[in-house]
């Protein structure tokens, strides 16, 4: 008798729990999504699956380890989900937040396959004019479509960070819009929000702007349609270092500025939602300086902001571009062709004292994307990256002299996404 009360007592407790399991809802709209990815390839330099840059080639005299071996890889760790919710109206604007994640854990000082926040931003639209606040790309700049497979290809050329920001877009016309906004300066410091960086000590806050005409005039290609923008970044840097022989610190602030222009051209329309035979021309042009060292240009081994011998900072100026050409062979099946070019004009002092820095990138890829159906997409990708050096060194390696002034890395890669 004892243990059929015992055994009536566990099931009341257990009941109510179950049920309130299965009644866990949102008060509002809330869709959940994103996709498994899986990735495999090879390096022809021993770097890793996100190499952003070439190490030096091996010379006669000197043997460097990454140029004489490759590298094969496989991950999963792109593998990534979010939450659209949908609020309530407020001051006659509809409200909605968006929340992504994925599992490469670079960002955040986690070892590879940690969870990582990509985007936390909410919205208010109105008919003309939208506000965005939180984590999300840049609003300027960045190419309106970058097909790559992996996760940081052409990261060199704009392609765009997230950071913490507020934007607003005031929409005059359809076709004519421009946004102004303030944002922070670097995506992540050392996987420290506001870490205290030179962009942090600052009192300035990262000001982003752009002035964009858009308009379906001339077609489109699924979302892609006829886009020209001109946008802009400015920010400061706080310097600092101990003045010599006193208790206390001397500063030196350096401008940080960049502007770009961003375009989409569908050159071939799409026939009645049909994209087969269509091409889709894309791509930035950009100028700017001291923006290596906030993540803008994910620049590798190049800087922004350095110190000379009296402690005065400087930084070099740089311009580069990237350009995407579309072709959709059939409405499942693009093929893409890809390029990115970047130049550092470092000093001569800058090239003598600080050999190992990059001045200049070069990227080329080729790429097939393959629909199979709603859920599933193959890509196949070959990509090239050449870089140069400020000098000769010995680089990491073995032998005597010095390697050589310029590398290059090969990368074939085979993605497959799973999307929901």
């Amino acid at each position: 008798m004892k243990k059929l009360v015992l055994i009536m007592l566990a099931l009341f407790l257990v009941i109510p729990a179950l049920s309130n399991a299965g009644s866990m809802t949102s008060r509002y709209d809330v869709t959940f999504g994103g996709y498994v990815k899986y990735d495999v390839g090879w390096n022809s330099q021993n770097n890793s699956s996100d190499a952003y840059i070439a190490a030096r080639k091996s010379s006669s005299q000197r043997a460097i380890l990454a140029d004489e071996y490759g590298n094969t890889f496989q991950s999963a760790g792109e593998t990534r989900f979010n939450f659209l919710i949908k609020g309530p109206d407020l001051w006659g604007a509809k409200t909605s937040a968006f929340i992504e994640g994925d599992f490469r854990g670079v960002n955040t000082g986690n070892q590879y396959g940690g969870f990582q926040l990509r985007h936390a931003f909410m919205k208010m639209n109105w008919n003309s004019a939208e506000l965005m606040m939180g984590q999300n790309w840049q609003q300027w700049g960045m190419p309106y479509y970058l097909p790559a497979i992996g996760i940081t290809d052409f990261a060199q050329y704009l392609k765009g960070i997230r950071t913490p920001q507020m934007a607003f877009r005031y929409f005059f016309t359809k076709e004519f819009n421009a946004m102004v906004g303030i944002t922070s300066a670097t995506e992540w410091s050392d996987g420290t929000r506001q870490y205290n960086d030179g962009y942090a000590r600052s009192s300035w806050p990262g000001l982003q702007g752009e002035i964009a005409y858009w308009t379906d005039r001339c077609g489109k290609i699924g979302p892609h349609n006829l886009k020209f923008a001109i946008g802009a970044y400015y920010g400061r840097d706080e310097q600092t270092y101990p003045e010599a022989g006193a208790a206390s610190y001397k500063d030196d602030t350096i401008n940080a500025w960049i502007t770009a222009f961003r375009y989409s051209i569908p050159i071939i329309p799409e026939k009645q939602g049909n994209k087969a035979m269509s091409l889709l021309l894309n791509g930035n042009f950009f100028y700017g300086q001291n923006v290596a060292g906030n993540n803008w240009m994910a620049p590798g081994q190049s800087f922004g902001a350095y110190a000379r011998p009296n402690n005065d900072y400087t930084a070099p100026t740089m311009f580069g571009l990237f350009s995407d050409l579309t072709w959709w062979i059939t409405d499942k099946l693009q093929a893409n062709g890809m390029y990115g070019y970047l130049k550092y004009n470092y000093s001569e002092y800058a090239r003598v004292n600080n050999r190992d820095i990059t001045n200049m990138a070069q990227t080329y890829a080729v790429n097939l994307l393959y629909d199979a159906n709603q859920a599933i997409r193959f890509g196949l990708q070959w990509m090239t990256q050449f870089n140069g050096y400020n000098g000769v060194n010995a680089g990491t390696g073995t032998g005597g002299g010095f390697a050589e002034r310029t590398g290059t890395i090969d990368t074939y890669r085979l993605g497959v996404w799973y999307f929901f």
